[in-house]
């Protein structure tokens, strides 16, 4: 097919990658009963816009007449939604070498252009839950008077919240989303990783995929379909964080404005600890898979070497890469009589270049060690059943 098949091909991935996003994105909005404040499809495109580096703003003022406003953003990538469009958009790339750099240039100019528009819909008004807590009884909150529709005393009989997505900064975030997705595929493609290691990632999607059902179903059965629904949107977010935690990745948590006692007893989580053995077990999991599925060329320290080098090209970028995109941030402020009031500025990070730094140290040692224990296996599997190294060839 020629290439105004292989743009058509990329423009189809595009839109593919968006419609799974949007689905999964419905799929966790349900299981939260998000359904029930109004506005889902608006909240559903606002999630996908989320989830291609976008940030959303928010706002409530009271059904009366009292002149007083608040207003807020939040930044956060639900990191199960843009891993679902990833793999989509991926996987259709993939499919043949040919045309690729066509394909992936009609996506990359496709999925900016649906992204806005999805970032247009994503507006709406919700409905809140009437006699919401208004302040309790009307006490200071960080020293700060309970003035305004917060603080009667008692309870906010009404308030006419709404939330919106600025579009142009969710196109910019969706440029630098599918570039980066593009980019992957052609190294992919250039060295050929899916053939070389084609059992490792065969393993690897198999693996991914009982993690995935496997917390959905622990989530649902100990705390309900909203646990669920929220594992289904950020479960990567969750195991990226555990693994950098894992390997002492520091994050910290900051917060600032006239609220900001109210997490000035949440710290960052501490490095380490029992996630130590998390991140040594998947790690180690991950490097004999790759020595399972590379050549056998070369001496054993040779190969292990080799491997070493790969895996720690690899780890090192994905937790740095992970590491930017799992930062949190969200602010809140009130405004009346045409002033405004900065009330909190929270945000949650953790450090991008320890990040690559302790990715890279753990995966050359995952792949050296990997590699090692593969190598003496196949030395005692030779010895003792001869048949196990004829069947595999080595």
């Amino acid at each position: 097919m020629g290439t105004p098949g292989e743009v058509g091909r990329g423009v189809v991935a595009a839109v593919a990658a968006l419609a799974a996003m949007a689905a999964v994105a419905a799929a966790g909005l349900l299981l939260l009963d998000a359904d029930r404040i109004g506005a889902f499809g608006g909240l559903t495109a606002a999630v996908v816009a989320l989830a291609a580096g976008g940030s959303a703003e928010f706002g409530a003022v009271p059904a009366s007449d009292l002149p007083f406003a608040v207003r807020g953003g939040v930044a956060v990538v639900p990191s199960g939604v843009s891993l679902a469009g990833a793999v989509v958009l991926g996987w259709l790339l993939l499919r043949r070498r040919d045309g690729l750099l066509v394909r992936g240039a009609a996506a990359a100019a496709a999925f900016p252009v649906g992204l806005a528009a999805v970032a247009w819909s994503a507006r709406g008004a919700v409905a809140l839950p009437r006699g919401a807590s208004g302040g309790g009884s009307g006490a200071a909150v960080c020293g700060v008077p309970a003035v305004g529709p917060l603080g009667r005393g008692g309870s906010v009989d009404a308030l006419g919240a709404g939330f919106a997505v600025p579009v142009w900064p969710a196109v910019a975030g969706a440029v630098c989303w599918v570039l980066a997705v593009v980019g992957v595929c052609l190294l992919v493609a250039r060295f050929r990783v899916a053939e070389r290691c084609r059992p490792a990632v065969r393993g690897g999607w198999w693996a991914a995929i009982a993690v995935t059902v496997g917390c959905l179903v622990v989530a649902w059965v100990s705390a309900g379909p909203a646990a669920a629904g929220a594992v289904l949107l950020v479960l990567p977010l969750v195991v990226s964080g555990a693994l950098s935690l894992g390997l002492g990745v520091p994050w910290t948590v900051t917060s600032d404005g006239a609220l900001s006692c109210v997490l000035g007893a949440v710290g960052p989580p501490a490095p380490g600890g029992p996630l130590t053995w998390v991140a040594v077990v998947g790690l180690l999991g991950l490097g004999v898979g790759a020595a399972r599925s590379r050549g056998r060329d070369g001496t054993p320290l040779h190969r292990a070497a080799r491997l070493a080098l790969w895996l720690a090209a690899v780890v090192g970028p994905v937790l740095c890469a992970s590491a930017l995109v799992s930062r949190v941030s969200v602010d809140l402020g009130i405004g009346a009589f045409g002033f405004s009031l900065p009330l909190l500025a929270a945000r949650v990070a953790a450090d991008p270049l320890v990040a690559l730094a302790l990715g890279a140290a753990g995966g050359a040692a995952a792949g050296f060690s990997g590699s090692l224990l593969v190598d003496g296996f196949l030395r005692v599997a030779s010895v003792s059943w001869p048949a196990w190294t004829d069947r595999d060839g080595r």
